[in-house]
């Protein structure tokens, strides 16, 4: 068993706070949700479409990590604060990551509140890999 922790760097970071961004054991590609901040651990914006391109900026970073890109996304869960509200502003970036198909799987859900205030969007992805 080969455990294979990911830390990019652009990326907050996350030892220093006790977890990692993303691990790949066993050809599975495991990753924490990302948010929309940066490294400084300041937010994108206060609205859903800056939240969410940051968040997908952050899972194509991780992704590079293991030679994969948005396109090889097979799907895509999100956490939206508010997601009646916040939906379509939701799709509008979903439809600018992925213009074409073949599309990822996705999963929308509404949770209450995220890991800290102000934050409306949690993205979690999975991609097959290679080990």
């Amino acid at each position: 068993m080969s455990r294979e922790p990911i830390q990019p760097d652009g990326l907050i970071d996350a030892p220093s706070i006790g977890y990692s961004h993303a691990v790949v054991e066993d050809g599975t590609f495991y990753m924490s949700g990302q948010v929309g901040w940066d490294e400084e651990f300041e937010l994108a914006g206060d609205d859903v479409q800056s939240q969410a391109r940051k968040a997908f900026e952050n899972v194509e970073t991780l992704l590079a990590e293991v030679d994969k890109s948005l396109a090889d996304v097979t799907k895509v869960t999100a956490h939206i604060v508010d997601l009646h509200e916040n939906r379509e502003d939701f799709f509008e970036v979903c439809q600018e990551v992925y213009a074409e198909p073949p599309y990822p799987c996705l999963t929308l859900l509404g949770p209450d509140q995220l890991a800290q205030p102000g934050m409306l969007v949690e993205l979690e992805v999975e991609v097959p890999v290679e080990t």
